[in-house]
């Protein structure tokens, strides 16, 4: 299994860690790579989950979520380096259908 390594600044950093579950947040924290499907399903998860809890549509999400966008287009990028909107066509998907076609654990860096 590969491990991507990717530096964030400060700023990205600290969106990433409010965009993660419990766990992946503590395993951050402590530099332990985390499943790459599960990382950017979390960080998908929590920039649509207004729509899907019913408080706003995915238009309206799409346009306020500009920070968070960008965070995950950036990471996509390092991992997809030819497609930076390969994570962001599949926001709205669940679990299920949620498509990562690489098999590799992701370490994040704070610079």
């Amino acid at each position: 299994m590969e491990i991507c390594k990717i530096t964030l600044d400060s700023k990205q950093y600290d969106l990433l860690k409010s965009m993660l579950n419990c766990d992946r947040r503590s395993d951050l924290i402590r530099k332990i790579p985390i499943n790459g499907k599960e990382l950017f399903y979390d960080m998908i998860h929590e920039i649509y989950s207004p729509v899907t809890d019913g408080w706003s549509t995915r238009e309206i999400v799409l346009n306020e979520s500009a920070d968070a966008l960008n965070l995950l287009r950036f990471m996509t990028k390092q991992i997809f380096p030819n497609d930076e909107y390969y994570f962001v066509r599949q926001i709205g998907r669940k679990w299920a259908n949620f498509r990562f076609e690489k098999d590799c654990k992701i370490i994040i860096y704070k610079n």
